[in-house]
């Protein structure tokens, strides 16, 4: 059974104030899955770059979402996370058995939480930015390179893919 986000009404996300956003806040538009967490450097390194990017593409209209998927230990170091470093986008709760069903279904996580999850083959690990169509098919699994490379013009390549 094909699980997707994107259709599951029933999946609720956190907004970055705390509040409750539905799913289909997400339609209509560009979603990007980011699979992070606050124990890895390159994570809290590529952060920062992430926040920006948010802002800038988003500074005349929301032309992209992101829903941050956590690999941290517990939910406090979520939250924690989620609310200090990260831009006004969406997450996961750490509760959400859809948290772990997106790794395995895109074959990314943490290399320590590999087994747990049960995420084979891992393609990738953290941090990875996932791009998606509506239906939860990818465009790109390599977002960071992306926005390391191409800045901005990374988002017009992820649109004219979609």
């Amino acid at each position: 059974k094909k699980m997707d986000l994107l259709n599951s009404l029933e999946a609720k996300l956190l907004g970055n104030d705390g509040t409750e956003v539905a799913v289909h806040s997400l339609q209509g538009k560009l979603v990007a899955f980011y699979f992070s967490a606050h124990w890895c450097p390159p994570c809290r390194e590529f952060t920062p770059v992430l926040k920006d990017f948010y802002e800038e593409v988003n500074s005349d209209g929301s032309k992209l979402e992101i829903v941050f998927i956590s690999s941290d230990d517990n939910e406090e170091g979520q939250l924690e996370y989620f609310k200090t470093a990260h831009g006004k986008w969406l997450a996961l709760p750490f509760s959400s058995p859809m948290r772990n069903q997106l790794k395995v279904k895109y074959g990314v996580c943490a290399a320590k939480e590999k087994d747990a999850v049960g995420v084979e083959p891992r393609r990738q690990g953290i941090p990875t930015l996932l791009v998606v169509r509506p239906d939860g098919s990818e465009i790109s699994v390599n977002g960071v390179d992306d926005i390391h490379n191409s800045g901005l013009g990374a988002l017009k390549r992820w649109i004219a893919a979609a």
